[in-house]
């Protein structure tokens, strides 16, 4: 069986739970929002993991000791919606939450599309680039400062600008300036560390590893005003089989079996990661390229499932 985890409104989830179940394959769809007012949850502390979710209304029980697969896009955010819709009163109930869930999925002896750890390991984003620099490839240089004069030496060793946002916001926009532009924010350092980030010229690429394949995208900047303020053009490239290595290499140093990778094509031919995606978004990008990025991503799921019910089998005969 594979399970997804999603809320009702994450699109991505539902997209990949209707395509498991249009193959006819065995799929539940877990959302914590609610546990435990509308759901139980029993399991056990054996090696393998025993345990049921039962809903309330009458829902087909989950026995998780069928659970080959899981696909979890987020794992922190889970909670917190949950508790941003008032499923969860207090901040004592959510943390007891999470320390209950975290144990009950902690201890399935699943193929995850990503495991835990490296989904909550994503924030830390200074930390994966630094991993990835450790494999010899490049990363932009970058700085997190709320010491003016320290982002002032800094610019002085990269280009005419820089990149800025606050720290720990990796969902937030990234700014771009000179260092007199920056100086006018100066009034936020003390209590708001931002990063900065040498900015590397080349062509934009967006790569998809879904296991052992890559589908990527090259970003164009649309032209046309109204078009640019809702999203770039991109265009299906096949990237050459170096730059497939490397995406390869960033997405098993970070242990993600699906994610996004942001790379710049420099002048010189040279391959860069700017930034890594552990949970994204790929419905537009799926839409507007061809490329058959949750197909993949469902063959994975199903493909682990199969092999796992089948080393079952094998085992119990």
């Amino acid at each position: 069986m594979i399970l997804v985890m999603g809320t009702a409104e994450d699109q991505h989830a539902a997209a990949i739970y209707n395509k498991v179940l249009a193959r006819g394959n065995r799929v539940a769809y877990f959302d914590p929002r609610l546990y435990p007012r509308d759901m139980t949850i029993t399991f056990d502390s054996a090696l393998p993991m025993a345990g049921t979710i039962r809903y309330r209304d009458g829902q087909p029980a989950i026995d998780l000791s069928l659970v080959n697969s899981v696909y979890c896009r987020h794992w922190d955010d889970l909670l917190v919606s949950a508790s941003a819709m008032g499923a969860m009163p207090d901040a004592v109930e959510l943390r007891e939450t999470e320390a209950s869930l975290g144990s009950l999925f902690r201890g399935m002896e699943s193929y995850w599309v990503n495991p835990i750890e490296s989904l909550k390991n994503a924030r830390y984003r200074i930390r994966q680039l630094q991993l990835i620099r450790t494999q010899g490839v490049r990363v932009p240089e970058v700085i997190v400062s709320n010491d003016f004069r320290r982002v002032q030496a800094f610019f002085s060793l990269t280009n005419e600008q820089l990149q800025y946002r606050p720290s720990g916001w990796n969902s937030s926009a990234w700014n771009s300036g000179h260092i007199d532009e920056i100086a006018r924010h100066l009034s936020d350092l003390p209590v708001t560390p931002v990063e900065y980030q040498e900015i590397i010229a080349g062509d934009e690429v967006r790569a998809y590893v879904i296991g052992e394949s890559v589908f990527s995208g090259l970003i164009e900047p649309v032209n046309n005003e109204f078009a640019a303020m809702h999203s770039d053009y991109v265009r299906p490239i096949e990237l050459p089989a170096e730059a497939k290595r490397i995406c390869r290499r960033v997405a098993a140093t970070l242990d993600l079996r699906f994610c996004a990778i942001d790379l710049r094509i420099t002048p010189e031919a040279e391959y860069a990661v700017v930034d890594v995606d552990a949970n994204p978004m790929f419905l537009h990008f799926e839409q507007t390229t061809r490329l058959p990025i949750s197909d993949r991503l469902v063959e994975l799921l199903i493909a682990t499932d199969v092999d796992a019910y089948d080393t079952r089998l094998i085992a119990s005969a």
